[in-house]
């Protein structure tokens, strides 16, 4: 896993790049049709704003940063498979913007990346997963928890955009 350790944090900011440059037009150019379509998305990002999906995005990042730090350097197998099933989570969420795409049928900021990003690291992720030589539960547990972590920091790095906003715009 040594070798891939570092794609992991390049290969989410070249995805979420195209979230926050995209992702702010995007809402605003079709709030009518997301509304009658997918109200509960509206609801969620109501209170939206670039500055504080940034925010959300670099609270994501160092997060990234530090699991691939602690793995690389402290070098616990625990560490690796946690590490893995952040990745794994990353890749989970390219899986769920194509959905998100297929349903919607037009172009979303983030659907160019997930269609470069999810099989380079699918061939990631079966290659780290190639390299267990016994996987047991031990290994799994692990697993799924760097994919949950991934999911609860998801949730709340969506309610950081919220605050964010809210305070970034109330001391316009």
């Amino acid at each position: 896993m040594r070798p891939f350790v570092w794609l992991f944090p390049v290969i989410f900011m070249f995805h979420e790049m195209e979230e926050i440059v995209g992702f702010n037009f995007f809402l605003k150019k079709n709030k009518d049709e997301i509304e009658e379509l997918f109200p509960r998305l509206a609801r969620r990002y109501k209170d939206f704003s670039t500055e504080g999906f940034a925010v959300a995005v670099y609270e994501e990042l160092i997060l990234c940063v530090i699991i691939c730090f602690l793995a690389n350097f402290l070098d616990y197998d625990w560490l690796w498979y946690i590490w893995l099933g952040a990745f794994l989570g990353c890749d989970f969420h390219f899986f769920v913007h194509l959905v998100q795409v297929s349903i919607y049928r037009k172009y979303i900021p983030s659907s160019i990346t997930s269609i470069i990003c999810l099989p380079i690291n699918t061939l990631i992720i079966c290659k780290c997963l190639k390299a267990i030589e016994a996987p047991s539960l031990y290994t799994v547990a692990f697993i799924c928890m760097g994919m949950a972590g991934v999911f609860v920091n998801l949730r709340l790095a969506q309610k950081l955009i919220g605050v964010i906003t809210r305070r970034f715009y109330k001391e316009r």
